[in-house]
């Protein structure tokens, strides 16, 4: 969800009708509520909280700790300022709200995209491997009753990336670090994606570690699909309903979220790529995924 559009209408009322767990895309993340350093904004935040309270749904927060979404003054702390910084963002965060959220996504794509070890950013740099579990451990400390995520993309299937996610999951768990669950982002292509086999096999072993599984921000391009618009919308409405069947059937994957609400605001520039159209007319996709759910 994005707080700037619940002023609209379509937006605000086909949300409120389809959905009943929000995701903040943005407003949540170090560098919109902290520009300033010990300057906390949380007035959008907490929009999208009173927004789902009134409608009775729930909320993932998002994210705690991304390398992309960093304030610019993070950048030239010393590892130990950076240490106080991170705990203290962590802190005030996760404590303001504190028992308004059902989960927090705490770290957001930590490993790299080759799968060959965890990315290169400015955490790493300054703070080790270790900053992913003292996150972690913040997090709990800051909101006990929150369920924790790692949350990431390219590690839906099978192959490199997907086996070092998992990997890693595996490594905090053993070391006690206070993971509850994993987020499968699930931006896919419908003529390029997992195959549905890879995807429930991946599934099936992070299940089999105790964790809970989210598909966390699932959208589907279309442009490289031949054909007919038609034929394209169908491609959509098979992946999105394939995907979300896997989930159904997967006692431990709980939610299925979508990364926006119509094709009139999509991060994909260009593309087509979720339930309802620009006009929030439901498109076949909708179709699809309620196919999915209700198992038919």
């Amino acid at each position: 969800m994005q707080s700037g559009l619940l002023n609209d209408t379509r937006y605000r009322t086909t949300t409120a009708r389809e959905f009943n767990y929000l995701t903040a895309e943005y407003e949540m993340k170090w560098g919109a509520i902290e520009a300033t350093r010990g300057d906390n904004n949380f007035a959008a935040g907490d929009d999208i909280v009173s927004f789902a309270a009134s409608q009775g749904m729930d909320v993932k927060g998002h994210t705690l700790l991304w390398h992309q979404s960093v304030p610019s003054w993070v950048s030239a702390l010393s590892a130990a300022d950076l240490r106080d910084a991170l705990a203290a963002h962590i802190r005030a965060v996760a404590g303001h709200f504190r028992g308004r959220v059902h989960a927090w996504d705490v770290v957001n794509e930590a490993v790299s995209d080759d799968g060959a070890g965890l990315r290169d950013t400015l955490f790493r740099q300054k703070l080790g491997d270790g900053y992913i579990a003292e996150a972690f451990r913040l997090a709990r400390e800051a909101d006990p009753s929150a369920l924790l995520f790692y949350n990431d993309y390219g590690g839906e299937g099978s192959g490199a990336k997907s086996d070092r996610i998992y990997d890693l999951l595996r490594n905090l768990l053993a070391a006690g670090v206070p993971v509850d669950g994993v987020g499968l982002q699930m931006h896919v292509s419908a003529n390029n994606r997992p195959s549905d086999a890879a995807i429930a096999a991946n599934m099936r072993r992070l299940a089999d570690l105790g964790l809970r599984i989210h598909i966390s921000e699932m959208d589907v391009k279309v442009n490289g699909v031949a054909g007919s618009v038609d034929q394209k919308l169908e491609a959509q409405k098979s992946a999105y309903k394939s995907v979300v069947a896997i989930c159904v059937a997967e006692p431990r994957c709980e939610a299925v979220t979508f990364w926006g609400v119509s094709d009139a605001h999509t991060w994909l520039t260009g593309e087509t790529p979720l339930l309802f159209d620009a006009q929030y007319a439901p498109k076949p996709a909708y179709t699809g995924v309620l196919d999915a759910l209700r198992r038919r």
